[in-house]
């Protein structure tokens, strides 16, 4: 409950006393406020620090101890692969042996019919051309593929050829068709004509001979191509006498495995143990600064409790004792000197008449 006013002058200077008090804790709180955000701040920023060196040093660490096991490992890779190229460069060594063993005979054969073909051409004085698969194809035909082969060249010759060089005339016409036509039978029907009257008609029993003689040549060559076929598709090296390779490419895996295993052991002591201990070092190294840090933002923390405590003690303090008599716009070091004048000067009797002789000089 307020009480009246006996002594203005106290009265007077216990607000602006007050009002004093309460900026001055004001700006103390405010600072203190600052000050705890800029500590909390530093205190994550050296944290932050502390656990980036520890991925920083860590990482760097496992790195020089996988890089040395992981060169060492590339290059026993690279040995096992040179090692595996080596035992296919035999085998494939070995297989063109075999095979050239297993087809010799055909081989040979194939040889000394050619050698016949060539001495009965010789004897009856058939033209080396004559001795040729299209040679055989035109004037001797009696395969499938012989038939599908003249059956393409009527459609170029007497379908596409013409066509291309009716296109090709500047200004062609329709009526040059025939004549195209025309000269393209009668300059290949003339050729094949006077080829096979120099030759077939001529020599008939030999090529006829010769072409028996070309079809074992066929014939023998399709099984060189069958037996190529079975050695290359077949698996088993055991034939082939690579032992020396596999014992190579064995001890190389084996090393290879051996790196691996203790690559993986050197990670996971690193990581169970190393780790640990780096992490412990650092941490440590950091640990005086941040309880100093921390010890700093607590005592920070608590003068800003009792600071702010005490300003709310104040804050009160003004509103129950000065407040009511003043009025929350006098509140204010200036106003109440100037109320305080009025008073002493005799101008006004209490704080009410002071209050409205200022507000009416105040507004003119």
């Amino acid at each position: 409950m307020a009480e009246p006013i006996l002594d203005y002058e106290s009265f007077f200077e216990g607000a602006k006393n007050a009002l004093l008090e309460l900026d001055t804790l004001s700006t103390e709180e405010q600072r203190l406020s600052l000050e705890s955000d800029r500590i909390s701040k530093a205190i994550d920023s050296e944290k932050k620090a502390t656990e980036d060196k520890i991925a920083d040093t860590t990482a760097k660490r496992l790195k020089e101890i996988t890089s040395t096991y992981d060169s060492e490992i590339k290059k026993a890779e690279e040995q096992k692969r040179l090692a595996e190229a080596k035992k296919e460069k035999a085998k494939n060594k070995k297989i063109s042996e075999r095979i050239s063993d297993e087809t010799k005979d055909l081989r040979e054969h194939i040889a000394t019919i050619k050698s016949e073909i060539k001495q009965e051409m010789k004897n009856v004085g058939i033209p080396a051309f004559c001795n040729t698969r299209s040679y055989f194809t035109f004037y001797f035909p009696h395969k499938f593929f012989d038939y599908i082969k003249i059956l393409i060249t009527v459609v170029v010759l007497f379908l596409g050829l013409p066509v291309l060089i009716y296109k090709l005339i500047p200004e062609h016409k329709p009526i040059y068709l025939p004549f195209i036509y025309f000269v393209i039978v009668l300059i290949t029907g003339g050729l094949y004509i006077i080829i096979g009257n120099l030759t077939k008609a001529r020599h008939r029993d030999s090529l006829m001979k010769i072409r028996a003689m070309r079809d074992n040549i066929d014939h023998d060559m399709k099984r060189i191509v069958l037996i190529t076929k079975d050695i290359n598709n077949d698996s088993a090296d055991d034939r082939y006498d690579l032992s020396s390779f596999d014992n190579e490419i064995l001890a190389v895996s084996d090393k290879l495995s051996d790196l691996n295993a203790k690559r993986n052991a050197a990670v996971s002591d690193f990581e169970n143990n190393t780790k640990k201990i780096i992490t412990d070092e650092i941490r440590e190294s950091s640990r005086e600064k941040l309880e100093s840090l921390t010890g700093e933002l607590e005592m920070t923390k608590k003068s800003l409790s009792s600071i702010a405590d005490r300003r709310s003690q104040i804050n009160l303090t003004i509103s129950d004792k000065y407040e009511s008599y003043l009025g929350r716009g006098f509140l204010n070091t200036e106003k109440i000197d100037a109320l305080q004048k009025l008073i002493t000067d005799g101008e006004a009797n209490n704080i009410s008449e002071a209050i409205d002789l200022y507000e009416r000089r105040q507004n003119g």
